[in-house]
């Protein structure tokens, strides 16, 4: 899904391929899917805590690099009354720092959500590490992320990831 203009707000121009990284990564039996119709990606599945699974999530790289003066993110999002995260990644690869912001969804209701740089946590592999501050210019991936231990099916759609 492309989702970019350059005007103010900057829409993350994301390369048009969302890639799922499930808890299958561990033995975990997870499963989830992201489907773009339009300007609307849903990304839903199954979360299973069988074989100490437990997390669903997917990504994609950045087309093109942010301007210095961005300070925040911007998502629209709907959920299923679930807690998921905003990851966003400073380099392109598959096993790295992760920058996270927790965010509660509303069942059946499209929220605007708007995050300050200083509120990401750096995480690696589900653990909190000393890291340096994010700059959100230095943002490569963008992604989401579910992993709050209630096994069944969730959906999560979003219609914008902009920055300001």
């Amino acid at each position: 899904m492309s989702l970019i203009s350059y005007a103010k707000p900057l829409v993350l121009e994301t390369a048009d391929k969302w890639n799922i990284i499930n808890d299958s990564v561990m033995g975990g039996i997870s499963t989830s899917s992201i489907i773009n119709d339009g300007d609307i990606a849903t990304f839903s599945g199954d979360l299973s805590l069988e074989r100490n699974g437990g997390f669903a999530s997917t990504r994609a790289s950045l087309s093109s690099p942010l301007p210095p003066e961005v300070q925040q993110i911007k998502i629209r999002v709907k959920g299923d009354g679930r807690e998921y995260q905003l990851r966003l990644r400073t380099d392109d690869k598959r096993d790295s720092i992760a920058y996270t912001r927790p965010f509660k969804t509303e069942k059946n209701q499209w929220l605007a959500l708007s995050f300050h740089a200083k509120e990401f946590v750096a995480v690696f592999r589900g653990r909190t590490i000393s890291a340096p501050d994010l700059r959100l210019d230095n943002i490569k991936q963008v992604g989401f992320l579910l992993a709050d231990k209630q096994p069944g099916k969730f959906s999560l759609s979003f219609k914008a990831l902009e920055v300001e």
